[in-house]
C-alpha cells in the first residue's frame, strides 16, 4: 500500500517538474503554492506517524545510530535540532488526536503542530482544543504568543517564575571572527527583545524601491546606525574621562589604518569613516608614536548636517531614493589630500550603498553644475597617464 501511494506521489511530482512556470499567471501560482504546502503538511503527518512507530520499536537499534534523532539526522537530511523537534512531535501526536487529524487533513501546518506539542507539554493536554482553534487563523509565531497568554491565564505565578528565569538567562556575546568581522549572539527577555525590534524596525523604515538587501542585512545596518547615532549624540557616559567614539589610527608614511577595538581596515574604509562626525583620526609614525590627533573641524557638525539636510532631501547619487536621514556627509575634498569641512563641499550619500561604493568600491564622484553629482565606476575611469 505504501509503495503504491508513493508511486502516485512521485508520478505527480514528475509531472509538476515539467511545467513551464513562466506561462502560469501569478494568481494561479499562488493557488498552486497553497495546495503544495497543504500536501507537504499532510505528508509530514504521515511521516510523523511512522517516526512514532519507528521510535517506539527502537528501529534504529539495528543500525550504528544510537537514537531515533541520530538516525533521522544521518538518513533524512535533517539537522540534529530539526530531527529532535520531529521526534518530540511524533511521541506526543498519539495523545493529540485532534491535532493529528487536522495535520493529516492539511488544515494546519507542521509548524503549528510543533507549537501545539511544545505548548501542551507545558500546559497539559487540556489546552489542545484552544490552541488548535487558534492555529486555524494564526501563524506559528502568533500561536506561540497564544500559548503564553493561556499560561498566564491559568498559571500567573508560573509566568512570574518564567519571567525571572528569562531575566536570569539574558546574554549578549560579541566575539571576533577569523575574517575580521565581529560576531553577535545572545538572547533577551521579551521586553528587551521587543524594544530592540521596535527600534530596529523604526530605523529600517520602508525600504525604497530597488533596495536589494536581505532582512538580516537591513537589521544589521539598523543596529550599526543606532550605535553611530548614540556616539554622535555625545550623551554616552565617559570612561576614564573620555567620551566614547571611534578612532582610526593611521600610519602617516604608509597610510595603513586600523580601527581601535577592531583591527586593520582598508584605507578606503578609513576615509569613509572620517566623513562622519563620531570618528577621530590618530596619526602615528613608524614606531607608533602619536603625531597628530585628528582635525576636529574635519568632522561634520550637527548644524552642518542640518544645513546639508536643507539642501538635499535624499542621497545625492543619481536615482537613489534613500532619505537624507539615512545618509552620511561625504566630503568632496578627501581628508588625505587636506580637505576641510564646508557644507558646500559635502554631499549626502546613503550608508546602505553609495557611501561604501565611493570609498571601498572606488567609484569616483564627478561634480556637475548646480550641486549634482555623477558616480563613475572604476571600469569607466581613465587609466593613469
Amino acid at each position: 500500500m505504501f509503495e503504491a501511494g508513493m508511486a502516485l506521489i512521485e508520478q505527480g511530482l514528475a509531472v509538476l517538474a515539467q511545467q513551464d512556470l513562466d506561462a502560469i499567471p501569478p494568481v494561479q501560482l499562488g493557488a498552486d503554492i497553497k495546495r503544495l504546502r497543504a500536501g507537504i503538511d499532510r505528508a509530514e503527518a504521515q511521516c510523523a506517524c511512522r517516526v512514532e512507530a519507528f521510535d517506539r520499536e527502537s528501529g534504529y537499534a539495528a543500525t550504528p545510530d544510537t537514537s531515533t534523532v541520530n538516525w533521522l539526522r544521518n538518513n533524512c537530511n535533517l539537522s540534529g535540532a530539526t530531527a529532535d523537534k520531529h521526534v518530540r512531535l511524533a511521541r506526543q501526536l498519539p495523545d493529540l488526536g485532534e491535532t493529528q487529524k487536522a495535520l493529516e487533513a492539511g488544515q494546519i501546518g507542521i509548524e503549528h503542530a510543533l507549537e501545539i506539542a511544545r505548548a501542551t507539554d507545558d500546559l497539559g493536554l487540556g489546552a489542545e482544543g484552544e490552541l488548535l482553534k487558534a492555529a486555524q487563523n494564526k501563524d506559528p509565531a502568533e500561536l506561540r504568543q497564544t500559548a503564553r497568554a493561556i499560561r498566564h491565564r491559568i498559571d500567573a505565578d508560573g509566568m512570574a517564575r518564567l519571567a525571572m528565569e528569562e531575566q536570569r538567562k539574558r546574554r549578549l556575546h560579541l566575539h571576533d571572527l577569523p575574517d575580521g568581522m565581529i560576531g553577535i549572539d545572545g538572547a533577551l527577555p521579551p521586553e528587551g527583545g521587543a524594544a530592540l525590534r521596535i527600534t530596529l524596525d523604526s530605523l529600517i523604515g520602508v525600504p525604497p524601491k530597488g533596495d536589494d538587501r536581505t532582512q538580516q542585512q537591513r537589521q544589521a545596518d539598523a543596529l550599526m546606525q543606532l550605535c553611530r547615532r548614540q556616539l554622535d549624540s555625545g550623551s554616552l557616559p565617559s570612561r576614564a574621562g573620555r567620551k566614547p567614539h571611534l578612532t582610526v589610527v593611521m600610519q602617516a608614511e604608509t597610510g595603513a589604518a586600523r580601527l581601535e577595538g577592531a583591527g586593520p581596515i582598508s584605507s578606503e574604509t578609513a576615509e569613509r569613516l572620517l566623513c562622519d562626525g563620531s570618528v577621530s583620526v590618530l596619526s602615528i609614525d613608524r614606531k607608533g608614536a602619536a603625531l597628530d590627533l585628528g582635525r576636529s573641524q574635519r568632522l561634520a557638525s550637527e548644524p552642518q548636517r542640518r544645513a546639508l539636510g536643507a539642501r538635499y532631501t535624499k542621497c545625492a547619487a543619481p536615482g537613489c531614493n534613500w532619505e537624507v536621514r539615512f545618509c552620511e556627509p561625504h566630503h568632496l575634498d578627501q581628508w588625505a589630500n587636506g580637505g576641510g569641512t564646508r557644507v558646500d563641499r559635502m554631499v549626502p550619500l546613503c550608508t546602505v550603498k553609495h557611501h561604501p561604493l565611493v570609498h571601498e568600491g572606488r567609484w569616483k564622484v564627478v561634480e556637475r553644475p548646480g550641486g549634482a553629482i555623477d558616480l563613475v565606476p572604476p571600469w569607466r575611469q581613465p587609466g593613469p597617464g
